[in-house]
Protein backbone atom coordinates (compact mmCIF):
# COMPACT_ATOMS: atom_id res chain seq x y z
CA UNK A 1 0.00 0.00 0.00
CA UNK A 2 2.46 2.36 1.02
CA UNK A 3 4.92 1.67 -2.02
CA UNK A 4 1.80 1.79 -4.36
CA UNK A 5 1.21 5.59 -2.76
CA UNK A 6 4.68 6.82 -2.17
CA UNK A 7 6.46 4.80 -4.81
CA UNK A 8 9.64 2.79 -3.61
CA UNK A 9 11.01 3.98 -0.15
CA UNK A 10 14.71 4.25 -1.43
CA UNK A 11 17.50 6.69 -0.20
CA UNK A 12 16.16 9.62 -2.47
CA UNK A 13 12.78 9.44 -1.13
CA UNK A 14 13.96 9.00 1.94
CA UNK A 15 15.47 12.86 1.68
CA UNK A 16 12.52 13.97 -0.08
CA UNK A 17 10.78 13.53 2.94
CA UNK A 18 13.21 14.01 5.95
CA UNK A 19 14.40 16.87 4.60
CA UNK A 20 11.26 19.43 4.87
CA UNK A 21 10.28 17.64 8.47
CA UNK A 22 13.67 18.38 9.53
CA UNK A 23 13.00 22.50 8.69
CA UNK A 24 10.15 22.82 9.95
CA UNK A 25 11.63 21.11 13.55
CA UNK A 26 14.17 23.95 13.28
CA UNK A 27 12.15 26.56 12.34
CA UNK A 28 9.51 25.59 15.52
CA UNK A 29 12.75 25.24 17.76
CA UNK A 30 14.12 29.32 16.91
CA UNK A 31 10.18 30.24 17.36
CA UNK A 32 10.21 28.60 20.61
CA UNK A 33 13.31 30.63 21.50
CA UNK A 34 12.36 33.54 20.17
CA UNK A 35 9.00 33.36 22.38
CA UNK A 36 11.27 32.77 25.52
CA UNK A 37 13.38 35.42 25.55
CA UNK A 38 10.54 38.12 24.95
CA UNK A 39 9.01 36.57 28.00
CA UNK A 40 12.42 36.62 30.22
CA UNK A 41 13.18 40.21 28.92
CA UNK A 42 9.62 41.15 29.83
CA UNK A 43 9.79 39.58 33.26
CA UNK A 44 13.51 41.37 33.62
CA UNK A 45 12.22 44.85 32.82
CA UNK A 46 9.71 43.48 35.51
CA UNK A 47 12.29 43.10 38.01
CA UNK A 48 14.12 46.00 37.30
CA UNK A 49 11.02 48.67 37.68
CA UNK A 50 10.22 46.87 40.97
CA UNK A 51 13.37 47.40 42.26
CA UNK A 52 13.82 50.60 41.17
CA UNK A 53 10.29 51.58 42.95
CA UNK A 54 11.73 49.86 45.80
CA UNK A 55 15.07 52.12 45.98
CA UNK A 56 12.42 55.36 46.01
CA UNK A 57 9.91 54.22 48.11
CA UNK A 58 13.11 53.80 50.37
CA UNK A 59 13.61 57.56 50.75
CA UNK A 60 11.32 59.92 53.27
CA UNK A 61 10.51 63.46 52.42
CA UNK A 62 11.34 66.20 54.76
CA UNK A 63 8.91 69.22 55.06
CA UNK A 64 10.11 71.95 57.97
CA UNK A 65 7.65 74.26 59.93
CA UNK A 66 9.57 77.41 58.72
CA UNK A 67 13.40 77.72 57.00
CA UNK A 68 14.06 81.23 58.05
CA UNK A 69 14.20 82.12 61.82
CA UNK A 70 14.86 85.72 62.72
CA UNK A 71 16.23 86.40 66.41
CA UNK A 72 15.63 90.38 65.96
CA UNK A 73 17.70 92.96 68.31
CA UNK A 74 20.10 90.88 70.31
CA UNK A 75 23.11 92.22 72.35
CA UNK A 76 26.64 91.04 72.51
CA UNK A 77 27.25 90.35 75.93
CA UNK A 78 24.45 87.18 75.36
CA UNK A 79 27.53 85.28 73.84
CA UNK A 80 24.73 83.13 71.72
CA UNK A 81 21.37 82.25 70.77
CA UNK A 82 19.99 79.12 69.84
CA UNK A 83 16.52 78.17 67.73
CA UNK A 84 15.56 74.91 66.58
CA UNK A 85 13.85 74.34 63.03
CA UNK A 86 11.45 71.19 63.16
CA UNK A 87 10.68 68.80 60.47
CA UNK A 88 8.59 66.32 59.77
CA UNK A 89 8.71 63.11 57.31
CA UNK A 90 5.78 63.25 55.20
CA UNK A 91 6.96 60.74 52.68
CA UNK A 92 6.23 56.97 53.04
CA UNK A 93 10.07 55.64 53.56
CA UNK A 94 12.67 56.34 56.23
CA UNK A 95 14.44 59.58 56.29
CA UNK A 96 17.94 60.17 57.07
CA UNK A 97 19.69 63.53 57.51
CA UNK A 98 23.16 62.87 56.04
CA UNK A 99 25.10 66.21 56.99
CA UNK A 100 24.25 69.55 58.35
CA UNK A 101 26.66 72.10 57.65
CA UNK A 102 26.59 75.93 58.50
CA UNK A 103 27.66 78.90 56.40
CA UNK A 104 30.41 79.72 58.41
CA UNK A 105 32.18 79.15 62.00
CA UNK A 106 30.52 81.86 63.73
CA UNK A 107 27.37 79.12 63.55
CA UNK A 108 27.00 76.18 65.37
CA UNK A 109 24.13 73.33 64.56
CA UNK A 110 23.14 69.96 66.25
CA UNK A 111 20.56 67.48 64.39
CA UNK A 112 18.04 64.54 64.70
CA UNK A 113 20.92 61.60 63.77
CA UNK A 114 18.52 58.89 64.82
CA UNK A 115 16.29 57.18 61.49
CA UNK A 116 12.89 59.71 60.77
CA UNK A 117 10.07 56.94 60.21
CA UNK A 118 7.15 57.92 58.04
CA UNK A 119 4.85 60.84 59.96
CA UNK A 120 7.65 61.30 62.88
CA UNK A 121 9.52 64.54 64.00
CA UNK A 122 12.56 65.58 63.95
CA UNK A 123 14.82 69.38 64.48
CA UNK A 124 17.71 70.80 63.08
CA UNK A 125 19.23 73.49 66.00
CA UNK A 126 21.50 76.70 65.07
CA UNK A 127 23.22 78.57 67.46
CA UNK A 128 24.74 82.19 66.53
CA UNK A 129 27.82 83.50 68.59
CA UNK A 130 27.40 87.08 69.18
CA UNK A 131 30.86 88.02 70.71
CA UNK A 132 33.03 90.50 68.33
CA UNK A 133 30.03 90.22 66.33
CA UNK A 134 28.59 93.40 65.67
CA UNK A 135 25.61 94.37 63.50
CA UNK A 136 22.69 92.86 61.44
CA UNK A 137 23.66 89.36 60.00
CA UNK A 138 22.33 86.44 58.13
CA UNK A 139 24.10 82.86 58.38
CA UNK A 140 22.58 79.86 56.22
CA UNK A 141 22.84 76.09 57.06
CA UNK A 142 22.45 73.68 54.39
CA UNK A 143 20.97 70.29 55.31
CA UNK A 144 21.24 66.90 53.24
CA UNK A 145 18.85 64.34 53.48
CA UNK A 146 18.35 61.28 51.76
CA UNK A 147 15.13 62.63 50.10
CA UNK A 148 15.81 62.02 46.43
CA UNK A 149 13.36 64.28 44.99
CA UNK A 150 14.71 67.73 47.33
CA UNK A 151 18.07 66.07 48.77
CA UNK A 152 19.28 70.14 50.27
CA UNK A 153 17.40 72.51 52.23
CA UNK A 154 18.67 75.79 53.23
CA UNK A 155 17.76 77.24 56.68
CA UNK A 156 18.59 80.45 57.28
CA UNK A 157 18.90 82.61 60.74
CA UNK A 158 19.37 86.47 60.90
CA UNK A 159 19.28 89.33 63.18
CA UNK A 160 21.55 92.11 64.75
CA UNK A 161 24.27 92.40 67.56
CA UNK A 162 24.09 95.27 69.25
CA UNK A 163 27.63 95.96 70.61
CA UNK A 164 28.62 96.53 74.13
CA UNK A 165 28.81 99.89 75.50
CA UNK A 166 26.38 101.88 72.76
CA UNK A 167 24.43 104.33 73.28
CA UNK A 168 20.47 103.82 72.33
CA UNK A 169 20.78 105.93 69.35
CA UNK A 170 23.90 103.90 67.85
CA UNK A 171 21.68 100.67 68.09
CA UNK A 172 20.07 101.86 64.94
CA UNK A 173 23.09 101.68 62.16
CA UNK A 174 20.69 103.03 59.60
CA UNK A 175 20.80 107.12 59.36
CA UNK A 176 18.65 108.98 56.36
CA UNK A 177 18.19 112.70 57.11
CA UNK A 178 17.78 112.87 60.97
CA UNK A 179 16.12 109.86 60.92
CA UNK A 180 17.67 106.91 62.12
CA UNK A 181 16.30 102.96 61.14
CA UNK A 182 17.01 99.53 62.18
CA UNK A 183 17.39 98.65 58.52
CA UNK A 184 15.82 100.27 55.32
CA UNK A 185 14.91 97.04 54.03
CA UNK A 186 11.85 94.77 55.81
CA UNK A 187 12.18 91.15 54.16
CA UNK A 188 8.58 89.08 54.30
CA UNK A 189 10.98 85.74 53.60
CA UNK A 190 8.36 82.74 52.75
CA UNK A 191 5.45 84.31 52.81
CA UNK A 192 2.15 81.80 52.21
CA UNK A 193 -0.02 83.81 48.84
CA UNK A 194 -2.58 83.44 51.60
CA UNK A 195 -1.11 84.74 54.31
CA UNK A 196 -0.99 88.26 56.43
CA UNK A 197 2.37 89.00 58.26
CA UNK A 198 3.39 92.02 60.58
CA UNK A 199 6.73 93.23 60.75
CA UNK A 200 8.22 96.60 62.13
CA UNK A 201 11.71 98.50 62.00
CA UNK A 202 12.55 100.57 65.24
CA UNK A 203 13.27 104.28 64.30
CA UNK A 204 14.70 106.66 66.52
CA UNK A 205 14.52 111.00 65.84
CA UNK A 206 18.15 112.51 65.84
CA UNK A 207 16.98 115.77 65.14
CA UNK A 208 16.01 119.02 67.41
CA UNK A 209 12.52 119.30 66.41
CA UNK A 210 9.45 116.80 66.39
CA UNK A 211 9.43 114.90 63.55
CA UNK A 212 6.12 114.26 61.70
CA UNK A 213 6.10 110.62 59.69
CA UNK A 214 3.62 110.08 56.61
CA UNK A 215 3.91 107.56 53.79
CA UNK A 216 3.58 107.59 50.23
CA UNK A 217 3.19 105.57 47.00
CA UNK A 218 1.99 102.91 49.39
CA UNK A 219 0.71 99.47 47.52
CA UNK A 220 -3.12 98.10 47.67
CA UNK A 221 -1.54 95.03 49.69
CA UNK A 222 0.67 97.12 52.39
CA UNK A 223 -1.00 99.12 55.27
CA UNK A 224 1.88 100.84 57.32
CA UNK A 225 2.04 103.39 60.34
CA UNK A 226 4.40 105.20 62.53
CA UNK A 227 3.83 104.33 65.81
CA UNK A 228 3.88 107.58 67.33
CA UNK A 229 3.11 109.61 63.98
CA UNK A 230 5.15 112.43 65.55
CA UNK A 231 8.12 111.78 66.66
CA UNK A 232 10.02 113.57 69.55
CA UNK A 233 13.56 114.91 69.48
CA UNK A 234 15.49 112.28 71.06
CA UNK A 235 12.52 109.61 71.07
CA UNK A 236 12.50 106.00 69.90
CA UNK A 237 9.44 104.54 67.53
CA UNK A 238 8.50 102.20 65.18
CA UNK A 239 7.16 101.61 61.68
CA UNK A 240 4.23 98.86 61.85
CA UNK A 241 4.18 97.31 58.29
CA UNK A 242 1.22 94.65 57.40
CA UNK A 243 2.33 92.70 54.01
CA UNK A 244 -1.49 91.09 52.68
CA UNK A 245 0.09 88.27 50.11
CA UNK A 246 -3.69 87.18 49.38
CA UNK A 247 -3.74 91.49 47.79
CA UNK A 248 -0.66 90.70 45.95
CA UNK A 249 -2.05 88.15 44.06
CA UNK A 250 2.27 87.28 43.24
CA UNK A 251 4.23 84.91 43.60
CA UNK A 252 8.16 84.53 44.07
CA UNK A 253 10.42 87.60 45.10
CA UNK A 254 8.68 90.66 45.47
CA UNK A 255 9.60 94.00 46.21
CA UNK A 256 8.06 97.39 47.02
CA UNK A 257 9.36 101.21 47.42
CA UNK A 258 8.01 103.18 50.22
CA UNK A 259 8.47 107.63 50.45
CA UNK A 260 8.35 107.90 53.84
CA UNK A 261 7.21 111.94 53.91
CA UNK A 262 8.80 113.82 57.05
CA UNK A 263 9.35 117.69 57.99
CA UNK A 264 12.91 116.73 58.16
CA UNK A 265 15.18 119.71 56.83
CA UNK A 266 18.15 117.42 55.81
CA UNK A 267 16.20 114.60 53.42
CA UNK A 268 12.64 114.99 54.32
CA UNK A 269 11.46 112.23 51.73
CA UNK A 270 12.91 108.63 52.59
CA UNK A 271 12.69 105.09 51.35
CA UNK A 272 11.94 101.89 52.83
CA UNK A 273 12.33 99.11 50.70
CA UNK A 274 10.24 96.23 51.40
CA UNK A 275 10.48 92.91 50.07
CA UNK A 276 8.20 89.78 50.12
CA UNK A 277 8.85 86.04 48.65
CA UNK A 278 5.12 84.45 48.16
CA UNK A 279 5.14 81.04 48.03
CA UNK A 280 1.88 78.33 47.08
CA UNK A 281 -0.03 77.28 50.51
CA UNK A 282 0.56 73.40 49.87
CA UNK A 283 -0.21 72.73 53.71
CA UNK A 284 -3.52 71.60 53.54
CA UNK A 285 -2.79 68.87 50.99
CA UNK A 286 -3.23 65.55 52.04
CA UNK A 287 -1.28 62.23 50.46
CA UNK A 288 -4.44 61.23 48.47
CA UNK A 289 -4.11 65.16 47.33
CA UNK A 290 -0.18 65.19 46.90
CA UNK A 291 -0.64 61.77 44.54
CA UNK A 292 -2.94 63.44 42.47
CA UNK A 293 -0.77 66.64 41.79
CA UNK A 294 0.88 67.81 39.05
CA UNK A 295 4.93 67.21 38.46
CA UNK A 296 6.82 69.13 36.46
CA UNK A 297 9.79 67.30 34.62
CA UNK A 298 12.58 69.48 32.91
CA UNK A 299 14.47 67.50 30.43
CA UNK A 300 17.67 69.83 31.25
CA UNK A 301 18.04 72.75 33.57
CA UNK A 302 21.25 73.98 32.61
CA UNK A 303 22.73 75.65 29.45
CA UNK A 304 26.14 76.38 28.46
CA UNK A 305 27.18 78.27 25.21
CA UNK A 306 30.22 77.88 25.39
CA UNK A 307 32.26 80.80 23.84
CA UNK A 308 30.20 83.66 22.08
CA UNK A 309 31.17 87.37 20.79
CA UNK A 310 29.70 90.08 22.56
CA UNK A 311 26.13 91.45 20.56
CA UNK A 312 25.81 87.92 19.80
CA UNK A 313 22.23 86.87 21.38
CA UNK A 314 22.01 83.26 22.58
CA UNK A 315 19.03 80.89 22.10
CA UNK A 316 18.23 78.24 23.81
CA UNK A 317 14.72 76.02 24.04
CA UNK A 318 13.89 74.34 27.68
CA UNK A 319 11.51 71.37 27.13
CA UNK A 320 9.66 70.19 30.21
CA UNK A 321 6.86 67.53 30.73
CA UNK A 322 3.70 67.37 33.10
CA UNK A 323 4.40 64.18 34.62
CA UNK A 324 1.47 64.32 37.12
CA UNK A 325 -2.20 63.03 37.40
CA UNK A 326 -3.26 66.69 37.33
CA UNK A 327 -2.72 70.29 35.08
CA UNK A 328 0.46 72.01 35.81
CA UNK A 329 0.30 75.20 36.00
CA UNK A 330 3.13 77.45 35.02
CA UNK A 331 2.81 80.50 37.76
CA UNK A 332 5.32 82.55 36.49
CA UNK A 333 8.66 82.99 34.99
CA UNK A 334 11.39 85.84 36.13
CA UNK A 335 14.42 86.45 34.84
CA UNK A 336 17.80 87.75 36.53
CA UNK A 337 18.41 90.59 34.35
CA UNK A 338 16.59 93.01 31.57
CA UNK A 339 19.13 91.06 29.33
CA UNK A 340 17.30 87.83 29.59
CA UNK A 341 13.82 87.25 28.38
CA UNK A 342 11.37 83.93 28.57
CA UNK A 343 9.12 83.41 26.39
CA UNK A 344 6.28 80.86 27.38
CA UNK A 345 4.09 79.07 25.02
CA UNK A 346 1.30 77.30 27.49
CA UNK A 347 1.16 78.54 31.03
CA UNK A 348 -1.44 75.36 31.29
CA UNK A 349 0.16 71.33 30.78
CA UNK A 350 -2.30 68.96 30.77
CA UNK A 351 -1.01 65.49 32.23
CA UNK A 352 0.97 64.06 30.10
CA UNK A 353 1.19 67.05 27.46
CA UNK A 354 5.14 68.96 27.21
CA UNK A 355 5.76 72.50 26.90
CA UNK A 356 8.69 74.98 26.86
CA UNK A 357 10.33 78.12 27.60
CA UNK A 358 12.46 80.10 25.31
CA UNK A 359 15.03 81.66 26.55
CA UNK A 360 17.33 84.79 25.06
CA UNK A 361 20.53 86.65 26.59
CA UNK A 362 21.29 89.53 24.65
CA UNK A 363 25.08 89.88 25.62
CA UNK A 364 25.93 93.28 24.47
CA UNK A 365 27.99 94.89 26.64
CA UNK A 366 28.82 91.84 28.48
CA UNK A 367 32.60 90.12 28.45
CA UNK A 368 33.92 87.70 29.94
CA UNK A 369 31.86 84.73 32.40
CA UNK A 370 28.00 85.64 32.54
CA UNK A 371 25.54 83.28 34.58
CA UNK A 372 22.09 84.68 33.91
CA UNK A 373 19.22 82.63 35.41
CA UNK A 374 15.26 82.64 34.78
CA UNK A 375 13.04 81.36 38.17
CA UNK A 376 10.31 79.11 36.99
CA UNK A 377 6.75 79.37 39.66
CA UNK A 378 4.55 76.44 39.31
CA UNK A 379 1.80 74.31 41.37
CA UNK A 380 3.88 71.34 41.67
CA UNK A 381 4.00 70.79 45.57
CA UNK A 382 7.64 69.42 45.25
CA UNK A 383 8.48 71.91 42.79
CA UNK A 384 6.92 74.79 42.88
CA UNK A 385 10.37 76.85 42.33
CA UNK A 386 12.75 75.86 39.54
CA UNK A 387 15.68 78.16 38.17
CA UNK A 388 17.32 77.33 34.72
CA UNK A 389 20.75 78.50 34.48
CA UNK A 390 22.40 79.88 30.93
CA UNK A 391 26.12 80.46 30.85
CA UNK A 392 29.20 80.68 29.16
CA UNK A 393 32.16 82.93 28.46
CA UNK A 394 31.52 86.45 26.20
CA UNK A 395 34.74 87.82 23.86
CA UNK A 396 35.11 91.16 23.21
CA UNK A 397 34.35 91.74 19.20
Amino acid sequence: MIEEKFGTFNKKNKVKIIFPLLILYICNLNELKIAMMKRFSILLLILMAANISTIFAQSGIISFESTTNDFGTIKEEIGKVTTKFYFTNVGSGDLKLVNVKPSCGCTSSEYSKEIIKPGEKGFVSATYFTANRPGPFRKSITVTTNDVDRPNTILFIKGTVTPLNTSAEDELPISIGNLKLMTNHLAFNDIKSNEIKVDSVKIYNKWGHPMNIGFQEVPSNVKIEAIPAVLESGEFGYIKVTYDAKKRNDFGLIFDRIAISTNDNVQPIKVLNISARIIEDFSKLNERDLKKSPIISFKETDFDFGNVVAGTVVKHNFVFTNQGKSDLIIRKTKSSCGCTTADLKNSVIKKGKTGSIDIEFNTSGRKDREHKTVTIITNDPKNHEIVLNIHGEISEK
